[in-house]
């Protein structure tokens, strides 16, 4: 028996997606492609590529209305992706276990091209300054930083440690999400916000995709946005969750002195139960002083892991790392810079052995349109059975279309 991909048929729905709105005059884009490759030794001692391939293709409304359509294509292991596609699943008539475990293994790694999210927004609802969206899929997320660079044409302020870089096994039993802002509206429903106010606030309402159908959330959050000052904070509840509902909250914090430096927080409550007693690993806390020295840069970053992110156990509650960076040039200017970034790790949920510590040095340009991210990562603690073992290099390449 031949199991079939559903890839062909999403994509053949994409198509006639494009074709549709392409009628209409809509722009069609890809805000972005990245490749990342993370090389290591396996059980067999031997050296492994594994490679994460994202990107996101946007069809965008024209002049009639205000709407877009978010398809993508990610996968955590791109050489088992290209190797199931190649090779096909097949059983025979009377398959055993294991065999049926390596078919579902193959049609996971078929999997890549995802629907993302859709919506459609109205501006200026009853002529008035009343934005209202309806969304389906990923919508905003939360204490980022990322929307004061959409939104107010900020400069980017928001942590280096997040994404595949950092996270390239994902949080957790979950290899397909990781560590981006505090929360993300992830669903079926609405958003209502107000501009031109000192602060612009958001209201959202949707029935929840990390809980499950019949999950709703509710959340409401306020950014606020100076120059030298930077402010987000957000609220929210889901229900039903427990006997009295699930709860999350946090804030964003960003000041920029000028001359010597700068400092960048997040702290909140990703999930919390009433129901249950209120522990330090309901928290998430990331505290990031900058310190500016002519052409160096020297960040110091302090990350304390929560329990629950994205209302998901990440397996890593009371975790601790440590790292510091030494960064030379500024990619913003002269299009390239580099430097050492080191971690010192302390997980007690580890078997073995509680602290780990990485050196890391790093390269990073922009040359025709891409940017290139080169990273070597070596385990120092615990130290490897094998000493060329130590090494794990990374390739990233990110471009804009």
């Amino acid at each position: 028996m031949i199991i079939k991909s559903q890839a062909k048929a999403i994509l053949t729905l994409a198509v006639f997606c494009i074709m549709a709105v392409s009628v209409h005059a809509a722009d069609i884009l890809i805000p972005e492609l990245s490749i990342s490759t993370h090389g290591s030794f396996n059980d067999a001692d031997r050296f492994v590529l594994s490679s994460r391939s994202s990107f996101d293709l946007l069809i965008q409304g024209g002049a009639k209305f205000s709407a877009f359509l978010k398809l993508g294509f990610r996968t955590t292991d791109l050489e088992s992706h290209l190797n199931a596609i190649g090779t096909g699943v097949s059983l025979s008539n009377t398959p055993d276990n294991s065999e049926l475990a390596a078919a579902i293994r193959q049609l996971e790694h078929m999997q890549g091209l995802e629907f993302r999210s859709t919506a459609v927004t109205i501006d200026k609802l009853f002529s008035t300054p009343l934005e209202l969206s309806v969304f389906i899929g990923h919508h905003d997320v939360f204490a980022s930083g990322d929307d004061f660079v959409n939104l107010f044409g900020s400069k980017p302020f928001a942590t280096r440690i997040k994404g595949f870089m950092y996270y390239p096994e994902g949080i957790g039993p979950n290899q397909n999400i990781w560590y981006d802002g505090l929360h993300e509206a992830y669903g079926t429903g609405f958003r209502l916000s107000w501009k031109g106010l000192p602060v612009t606030p958001y209201v959202y309402a949707y029935q929840d995709s990390w809980l499950g159908v019949g999950h709703y959330s509710f959340d409401a959050r306020m950014l606020f946005n100076q120059d030298l000052l930077k402010l987000e904070a957000f609220a929210g509840a889901s229900i039903p969750v427990g006997t009295m509902g699930a709860y999350r909250g946090g804030i964003l914090f960003y000041v920029d002195t000028g001359t010597i430096g700068s400092f960048y927080a997040q702290i909140g409550v990703p999930y919390w139960q009433p129901d249950s007693e209120f522990a330090l690993s309901n928290m998430y806390f990331l505290f990031e002083p900058r310190l500016q020295f002519g052409i160096a840069n020297l960040t110091l970053s302090l990350f304390f892991h929560p329990a629950y992110y994205l209302q998901q156990l990440t397996e890593k509650d009371g975790a601790l790392d440590l790292r510091v960076n030494v960064l030379f040039g500024d990619i913003n200017k002269v299009s390239r810079q580099g430097g050492l970034d080191s971690k010192l790790s302390y997980d007690p949920n580890a078997s073995e052995q509680n602290i780990q510590l990485e050196l890391a040095p790093y390269f990073q340009m922009v040359s025709g349109g891409v940017r290139w991210d080169l990273r070597l990562t070596s385990r120092i603690l615990p130290l490897p059975a094998q000493w060329y073992h130590i090494f794990a290099p990374t390739i990233g390449i990110t471009t804009s279309f």
